[in-house]
């Protein structure tokens, strides 16, 4: 019977002059305690975290940032596992997966890999997809099970059935029948086993992450959190619900956690922030929830909830600009009094063409800046998002989104470069029209990174820069516009 199992999460890939934000794997720490209920030894090591300091080139532009192979053999020899689990969160990390898979192998060949994570989600998504569809561009291959040393993967929330799949592998049974698992179903010929992989209905059922298991005291001195500035050093990021009711064109978060939003259960969720305040000291909560303000009456007992807690909080995420529009002022005033001094609002862009036609947002312009006033009204700040560079949108169109944006009244934006994520609508066009500019592609996937055609520019730096120089040039406006806003903001943040 296997023991031991280690959950690792790969090296960082970063754009020189741009900031890389890194926080406990919520999904790694929610698996570790499932496992660790189940008897099993469990550990949790971030390879980009414990490098953090050790930061190699990949040329002028690229950088990967995390532990070098010596040091990751070294780790894997010290944990000794029998299964090693792989998290790899987002495309650009899933290089780093692949090579902590290959020394694996070369220190243990008998250790079972298991490959997990939004970016083999979506690839086998987009797989199945291509097997469909006629001339889609998208390869008719899943890449990353060619890979000989990965030996399983698991599609969707993995919660349980990364435990499920360390039992059968544990009790010698049969793995076949594990919901969401992947597998080559021989050596010679590339055709593989692709269980489907539905949802948790239930996700109350799902323990506290196991935050004891990561290096909270590190996290905390990298002091690099979803948000670049906030009241304290010492963050906790949590997600009390899962999924998203939209389909904007896009985002992979409905086809990753569903259409449908659940809510882990309120007691664990405030449980788990006094548990982070008293164990590691935290004096913030950063909610990472994609759909944090849909369901009103559930964000109303957290705030009732948090209220008694006493910690300042904030929605990292972007959330919905025109939910609950007739009761909004009191929405946010409950959240003002539970502690709540900044919200994220995800506007995308200033022409109502590109939000119906390109980003399919379900929202209109003339709702986004009554809300701002409304969080503001509230005693809040506002940050808002802002996607520029989307297939489908015009030169012009791009300077409406930041001109709205400037006009919009909030504190602050970020105007992120879009990215073709795989599993989404955008990314499939722009597979097969082919947009990508010449020389850069999927595997560059980054923040801040321009991937395909803008009209307009004659290449991704131009569009990089241009995007860069709108970012400061509007928050300084805002700066100057409420130099009094602005200090009270610069006051409270560290």
């Amino acid at each position: 019977m296997a023991k031991r199992v280690l959950i690792m999460t790969p090296s960082i890939k970063g754009v020189k002059g741009k900031i890389n934000h890194i926080q406990p794997p919520l999904g790694a720490m929610t698996m570790a305690s499932v496992l660790r209920e189940r008897g099993y030894k469990t550990f949790i090591h971030d390879v980009a975290l414990e490098g953090w300091d050790n930061i190699r080139y990949l040329g002028e532009r690229e950088f990967v940032t995390g532990q070098d192979d010596d040091e990751i053999a070294e780790e894997i020899s010290n944990y000794d596992p029998n299964i090693l689990g792989l998290s790899a969160l987002f495309s650009n990390s899933i290089d780093s997966a692949h090579n902590i898979a290959r020394i694996a192998k070369e220190i243990n060949p008998k250790i079972k890999v298991v490959l997990g994570g939004n970016h083999i989600t979506n690839c086998v998504l987009d797989y199945q997809y291509a097997q469909r569809v006629r001339d889609s561009n998208i390869p008719k291959r899943l890449i990353d099970m060619e890979d000989k040393n990965i030996d399983y993967a698991l599609l969707g929330e993995s919660d349980f059935t990364f435990a499920d799949l360390v039992d059968t592998l544990s009790n010698e049974t049969d793995v076949t029948k594990i919901r969401g698992l992947v597998m080559r179903k021989n050596s010679s010929r590339l055709e593989y086993l692709i269980n489907n992989f539905g949802r948790i209905d239930d996700i109350t059922l799902i323990p506290k992450p196991a935050r004891d298991l990561v290096n909270m005291k590190k996290y905390f001195e990298v002091g690099s959190f979803h948000l670049e500035e906030s009241p304290s050093s010492r963050v906790v990021n949590v997600m009390a619900s899962r999924g998203c009711p939209e389909k904007c064109s896009f985002c992979s978060t409905p086809q990753m956690w569903g259409e449908k939003i659940r809510w882990r259960n309120m007691k664990d969720v405030l449980e788990e922030i006094v548990d982070a305040k008293k164990d590691y000291g935290v004096g913030e909560i950063q909610f990472e929830d994609d759909s944090l303000t849909a369901n009103r009456s559930k964000l109303l007992e957290l705030c009732k909830g948090l209220e008694k807690i006493g910690l300042p909080w904030c929605t990292s995420n972007g959330t919905r600009v025109n939910y609950h529009i007739s009761s909004q002022p009191k929405m946010y005033e409950a959240m003002y009094d539970s502690g709540c001094y900044q919200v994220t609002l995800a506007c995308e862009a200033g022409s109502q063409r590109v939000l119906d036609e390109v980003a399919k947002k379900n929202l209109k312009l003339e709702q986004i800046k009554p809300t701002i006033e409304n969080v503001k009204d509230a005693g809040m700040f506002v940050h808002t998002f802002w996607m520029l560079g989307l297939p489908g949108e015009t030169y012009e169109e791009i300077q409406e989104t930041i001109d709205f944006a400037r006009d919009s009244g909030a504190d602050s934006c970020s105007f992120a470069i879009y990215s073709p994520l795989p599993g989404t609508v955008k990314y499939r066009e722009v597979m097969r029209d082919n947009l990508w500019w010449e020389g850069r592609d999927f595997n560059q996937l980054m923040y801040q990174s321009s991937l395909i055609k803008v009209p307009g520019f004659n290449g991704p730096e131009e569009f990089e820069k241009f995007v860069s120089e709108a970012v400061q040039k509007t928050n300084s406006y805002f700066h100057e516009k409420d130099a009094e806003r602005y200090k009270a903001k610069k006051e409270l943040l560290v």
